[in-house]
């Protein structure tokens, strides 16, 4: 039907709500980049910098020291943190860094406290457990992967206190100390790995030793930074228990079916083809692995940030910081994935000599499993700052699926290329389902 011409234009063929938009668009932009919130946002930025930075040089200080099954070891090992670091999130992290956001001071310290100790419980339980297994492997005789877990237990026990309370300091906007107290581990961890180069006693287990080294060195003077998010009237552990795991389950169930459909290639790697295949594959990760800069950024900073403007703003707001997150972080990631392509070979020559250098060919899988991770991460911190946790567990489960089907298959018969290119196959399928799920939230919103 013609419109009249008194009838105003709908918004979406008006030029001049196109300019609005586009002026709009731009004044968010240049908000986030200035302000408080951009600089914690920076802050938060130079934290996980830091944290990438330090197991890039980790890596290449190993790569140069060991040997490739040695560098295997490491690997496996780093990938069980994660595990750890898995449970850890749905078990304390992201209930207190969503539920925690909103809250008074009071009610902050009392539910902090609490959390901590449940915190601590599980620390001791995991490393406890990751001892125990690996004295068993070791007494039936597998002399490289029993002494590896065993060596754990030191990481399992003072890495996940020390993150505990880094991810805090985040959960009250305290960026500046959890920045801080990142440096102290991390130079910490990188002083010893040198130490131990000079002395000539490095190892994949003195990898996984320097870490937990790192988190016991910082943990007391973050422990001072808390000091005002402690207290004794804490509420009682089996109600923030409840709390948690209302909260959490789904996550703790994402985390780990996360942890399964991402992570477990390389530990599938190392049973079917060696632990030295699980060396070459790190080496080529460590070329993209600055990516988990503003991977690890995003969820730590933008997730407690879009929970609270989700609870003030509904739907539009978190809209609107997902849109600005991906505007901001595409560039960087992008770009620095194209020059990996560009440049395999000489790249792995700089950094590691010509031991790795026959892999070049992995790194175009390499960097398209880090691409379609990108395209999900904002979109599952997001998500999680909703409180919409079940798709993404849903989503892991059916790349685990893919995993026990086609991600074997495609490790039995190409070997590392086969890992990588199972990781980007379950990335993509990732995707599919939690873009699906944005796209239901949105048409109800």
């Amino acid at each position: 039907m013609p419109l009249d011409a008194n009838t105003p234009l709908p918004q979406e063929l008006d030029p001049s709500s196109k300019r609005w938009c586009s002026r709009s668009l731009l004044k968010s932009l240049v908000a986030l980049f200035s302000g408080t919130s951009a600089r914690k946002g920076y802050l938060a930025a130079l934290d996980q910098g830091v944290i990438s930075l330090t197991n890039f040089l980790a890596t290449i200080i190993l790569a140069r020291n060991v040997n490739p099954t040695e560098l295997g070891v490491y690997g496996v090992g780093f990938i069980a943190l994660r595990l750890a670091r898995s449970f850890q999130e749905g078990i304390t992290v992201q209930p207190v860094n969503v539920l925690g956001a909103a809250m008074d001071q009071v009610t902050f310290k009392r539910y902090a406290t609490s959390s901590g100790v449940i915190q601590l419980i599980w620390a001791a339980v995991s490393s406890l457990f990751v001892a125990i297994a690996g004295w068993v492997l070791t007494e039936l005789g597998n002399d490289t992967a029993g002494p590896a877990l065993f060596s754990l237990w030191f990481a399992f026990l003072f890495w996940q206190l020390q993150e505990y309370i880094r991810r805090m300091l985040y959960t009250r906007q305290a960026v500046i100390y959890a920045v801080i107290n990142t440096v102290v581990a991390n130079a910490v961890r990188l002083t010893i790995l040198l130490w131990w180069a000079t002395q000539g006693k490095l190892s994949g287990t003195a990898g996984l030793d320097a870490i937990a080294w790192g988190a016991l060195g910082a943990l007391l003077p973050g422990l001072w930074s808390t000091h005002n998010y402690w207290t004794k009237n804490m509420f009682g552990l089996k109600e923030t228990w409840k709390r948690n795991w209302g909260f959490g389950r789904w996550v703790l169930g994402g985390t780990i079916a996360n942890w399964v459909a991402v992570e477990f290639y390389p530990i599938l790697t190392a049973g079917m083809i060696s632990f030295a295949a699980v060396g070459a594959y790190r080496a080529l990760q460590n070329l993209v692995a600055p990516v988990h800069l503003l991977l690890r950024a995003t969820d730590t900073f933008i997730t407690p940030r879009a929970a609270r403007l989700f609870q003030k703003n509904g739907q539009r707001a978190l809209t609107r910081t997902l849109r600005l997150t991906y505007a901001v972080s595409i560039i960087p990631i992008m770009g620095l994935l194209t020059i990996v392509v560009i440049f395999p070979k000489p790249l792995l020559r700089l950094l590691y000599g010509d031991t790795y250098a026959g892999f070049s060919n992995g790194i175009l899988l390499m960097a398209t499993f880090y691409g379609l991770w990108y395209a999900y991460w904002p979109l599952q911190s997001a998500l999680k700052a909703a409180r919409l946790s079940h798709p993404i567990f849903i989503a892991n489960l059916a790349a685990i699926i893919t995993m026990f089907t086609i991600g074997i298959w495609a490790i039995h018969r190409w070997e590392v290329y086969g890992t990588i290119g199972g990781q980007a196959l379950n990335a993509l399928v990732v995707n599919i389902v939690l873009w699906k799920a944005w796209r239901a939230v949105k048409s109800k919103g």
